[in-house]
């Protein structure tokens, strides 16, 4: 069926309809198909988010659990006694790397301080000192901060990790800082652990502390006395970044925040996707957010995953676009199965009716070639009879003229050799004879040699070939010979070598005559088992178009192809010619 025609039968109202179904279908489907993958990645994600959030959620809960369990265990050994809680804090460092570091302090009365410095360097901290910090906006700020109105410092005593880094902490005054003072002024308040602001950290990354007061206000209050030095405080160090990445882990593809309370300040460094596998459209972004304000760390969680066609979606899809492409066609193929046949049959009609025409024309250029082939075969025949005639004729001249006047010559001689009277007489004659025999065998052998070349059985296809053409005297015609005659010419069946002799005999003869030539190069050799022959002149040239092949050319040709070889002309007007001629060798 024509392509116009399949056209129309596209454009028909039915066709067009069931078209526009199609693609509402095919939209359908990978609508549907989107629809349930949006649905999974959000199913997916509900799961994961809650699984980072308890992650998140048991972190805290951790961190209270060890806080606390720090508390009690320096409660009941003592500040005098730490080695068994620094095993304690090497443990649960140990098994949860987002703590890193415990810390331990002790309220000292002002009026103590000497004191209190004197029993930690007894206790084999050398060098230790209760220090403050100093701002260096306000450098005359308070120097002693008060607990309920009371003068007190509450320097650090216990610190593990106990690195060369952290040294310099051991003996600061954690009232001095407004960071830290704020979350314990709380504790001693409450008596829960409080959390301080996230800052970032001189190790890097952010961190915050979790305090918790193990002596509060409303004990002393109890007691009826105010608040006086001998009070404990526990201190953990969380690395915020390290406790995000967790639950980062569970969500590769999503971005993680961890924000602070109300002004939802970042508590940690925001993770991104950690992934290159991301969706190439994009769809719909979920999100979830979480406060996990209990245990004194108002902390807010916030996951954000972008949802959406990933690279095997598309391909899913792309496949069934092909399936139902592919189910139209053959639905569309069987609705116009019929019109196809008969507009086949219209086709095959006209076809058979052009393939008539075009085979009638074939035939009379056909027979036209096979005229023209007739043709030259006559005039080849024609030709070769009067060439055979010619040298039939020349033949009789000279066995004629050179045989006769040598054999009357002899034929004197010897009558008056029969009359001769002295020896003398009898030599010059004898002599004459043999000149006139020596003349008449070199003319026969001639001949005999233009008839069948002596040196072509005696010596091969080279050497005939060289003397057939040393006898054209180029030299004396000034032409200069480039000639190149493999040995392997000389390896030949006798078919070949005779054909052989002969073409090249032909066409530099025609070269010769013709062509006005001052250089000639000839070429035979054996590759591929075929015989190569190439004969190039620079002479004159001629007009394939104009002139037809004389006999020559046209023998040349004949004898090359009753062979089953081929001849190749190229010629250019005054650059010459070039003949190529190729015979394939038959094995014996």
């Amino acid at each position: 069926m024509g392509k116009s025609s399949q056209l129309d039968y596209l454009l028909l109202p039915s066709t067009l309809v069931r078209f526009l179904l199609w693609v509402l279908s095919v939209v359908a489907v990978i609508a549907l198909f989107g629809t349930i993958i949006i649905n999974n990645q959000r199913v997916d994600f509900d799961k994961d988010a809650n699984a980072a959030i308890n992650h998140i959620h048991e972190q805290l809960l951790i961190n209270d659990a060890a806080l606390s369990g720090f508390g009690s265990l320096l409660s009941s050994v003592g500040p005098n006694n730490l080695q068994q809680a620094r095993d304690f804090t090497k443990r649960m460092r140990d098994a949860y790397p987002h703590i890193y570091m415990f810390e331990a302090l002790v309220s000292i009365d002002p009026a103590n301080k000497l004191q209190h410095e004197r029993r930690m360097q007894e206790s084999g901290y050398e060098g230790y000192k209760l220090t403050r910090y100093v701002s260096k906006k306000n450098p005359t700020d308070t120097i002693v901060n008060t607990i309920d109105g009371v003068p007190m410092h509450f320097p650090i005593f216990f610190i593990d990790p106990y690195l060369d880094s952290v040294k310099s902490l051991l003996g600061f005054d954690m009232m001095s800082a407004r960071t830290m003072r704020e979350p314990l002024l709380a504790s001693l308040a409450s008596g829960e652990p409080v959390a301080s602001k996230p800052y970032k950290l001189r190790e890097g990354g952010r961190g915050y502390v979790l305090i918790k007061a193990l002596d509060t206000l409303d004990t002393f209050a109890t007691n009826g006395s105010v608040y006086s030095e001998g009070g404990l405080a526990v201190l953990l160090l969380i690395k915020t970044d390290t406790m995000l990445a967790s639950a980062a882990d569970i969500l590769p593809a999503a971005r993680v925040s961890l924000l602070y309370g109300k002004d939802r300040k970042l508590a940690a460094e925001e993770i991104i996707p950690q992934t290159t596998s991301m969706p190439i459209i994009v769809i719909d972004t979920f999100m979830e957010e979480r406060d996990l304000d209990d245990l004194g760390q108002p902390f807010t969680l916030s996951i954000q995953l972008s949802a959406g066609l990933y690279a095997r979606h598309l391909e899913i899809m792309g496949l069934i676009f092909i399936l139902m492409s592919f189910a139209y066609v053959i639905y569309y193929r069987s609705l116009i199965a019929k019109y196809r046949l008969q507009l086949q049959r219209d086709v095959a009609l006209v076809e058979l009716s052009k393939q008539h025409a075009n085979l009638e024309v074939m035939v009379a250029q056909r027979t036209k070639e096979l005229q023209r082939k007739s043709d030259e075969n006559t005039s080849l025949a024609q030709q070769l009879i009067r060439v055979q005639e010619d040298q039939i004729l020349h033949i009789a001249r000279e066995l004629h003229d050179e045989f006769g006047q040598t054999l009357t010559a002899i034929k004197i001689n010897a009558h008056i050799l029969e009359s001769a009277e002295n020896i003398q007489e009898v030599a010059t004659y004898a002599q004459d004879i043999t000149s006139q025999a020596d003349a008449l065998y070199e003319t026969m052998r001639d001949m005999i040699q233009r008839l069948r070349p002596e040196a072509l059985d005696m010596f091969g296809l080279k050497v005939a070939v060289e003397q057939c053409i040393l006898a054209f005297h180029l030299d004396e015609q000034e032409v200069e010979l480039d000639l190149n005659i493999d040995d392997s010419v000389n390896d030949v069946e006798e078919i070949y070598t005779i054909a052989s002799y002969r073409i090249v005999q032909e066409l530099v003869n025609n070269a010769v005559k013709h062509a006005k030539l001052t250089k000639l190069k000839v070429r035979l050799y054996v590759s591929d088992q075929n015989m190569h022959i190439i004969v190039k002149d620079n002479g004159i040239g001629f007009d394939p178009l104009k002139h037809k092949l004389g006999f020559g050319l046209s023998g040349v040709d004949e004898r090359a192809r009753s062979l089953g070889g081929i001849v190749d002309i190229r010629t250019v007007i005054d650059e010459g010619v070039k003949i190529y001629v190729r015979i394939p060798l038959k094995a014996s």
